[in-house]
C-alpha cells in the first residue's frame, strides 16, 4: 500500500471506531507511539504495537468519549498527519474536557512504523 492508501485507511477505520483492526493491518510489530502526556507513572513512549494496543486498552478503560471528529488525512511523501478533536470524561476523576491533536504518521516498508501526538488542550 502506498502512504496515501495508509492514510486513508486508518481514518476510515477512526471513523468506523475500528481502530484495533487498524492496527493489525496498517502498523509494523515495531513501530513506535509518542504521546505529549503519559498517564502517572508510564512512558509517553510506546515500544511495538503491543504496547500500542496497551494504550489504546487503557485509554478505553478510563475514558468516556462523548464526540470525536478527525480532519484529513494531510499526506507529505511519506508521512501523513490527521487533526484529531475530542470531548472525553476521564472515568475516574469526573472530569470533562475537550482537546485537540494532531497526529504525525510515519510510514516504512508499507507500514506505520511511527505515530507522534500533539495537544492543544482545550479547556
Amino acid at each position: 500500500m502506498t502512504t496515501k492508501d495508509i492514510a486513508e485507511k486508518l481514518c476510515e477505520h477512526c471513523h468506523n471506531h475500528s481502530e484495533a483492526q487498524a492496527l493489525e493491518e496498517l502498523y509494523a510489530e515495531d513501530a513506535v507511539s509518542v504521546e505529549p502526556m503519559a498517564p502517572e507513572g508510564q512512558s509517553p513512549v510506546s515500544e511495538g504495537r503491543d504496547a500500542i494496543k496497551g494504550k489504546h486498552d487503557w485509554w478505553a478503560a478510563n475514558f468516556e468519549v462523548h464526540s470525536a471528529d478527525l480532519e484529513g488525512p494531510f499526506i507529505n511523501g511519506d508521512r501523513f498527519s490527521v487533526i484529531f478533536e475530542i470531548d472525553a470524561t476521564d472515568k475516574g476523576s469526573g472530569q470533562r474536557w475537550k482537546a485537540k491533536e494532531v497526529a504525525l504518521y510515519e510510514v516504512e516498508n508499507g507500514k506505520i512504523a511511527r505515530e507522534s501526538f500533539f495537544m492543544m488542550p482545550m479547556g
